[in-house]
């Protein structure tokens, strides 16, 4: 089996890291809802809670998110073992 390339860009991903950041990357309808769910966390909860809604900001814009999580939903996903990702790996 070989792994399937994606055109994915090397290197760390870029995501909004603060509050402010997240917030202004959300798109205006997710904004209230972000706000929300800041105004409810646990302070010990808010690391985790802008983490979340860091990917979702990073999401939220891509075209082609509905049909993955579709994908992932109907577990129609591609699906590889972790064996044979670490041997496509070791080949690249």
């Amino acid at each position: 089996m070989t792994a399937q390339a994606h055109d994915y860009p090397l290197g760390p991903i870029d995501r909004p890291r603060t509050v402010g950041a997240v917030r202004r990357a959300l798109p205006a309808e997710l904004r209230q809802a972000f706000q929300t769910a800041l105004d409810e966390a646990d302070p010990a909860d808010l690391f985790t809670l802008v983490g979340q809604w860091a990917a979702v900001a990073q999401t939220a814009t891509d075209a082609d998110i509905d049909a993955a999580a579709a994908a992932v939903r109907t577990g129609s996903a591609p699906v590889h073992e972790l064996g044979e990702v670490f041997a496509a790996l070791a080949a690249w």
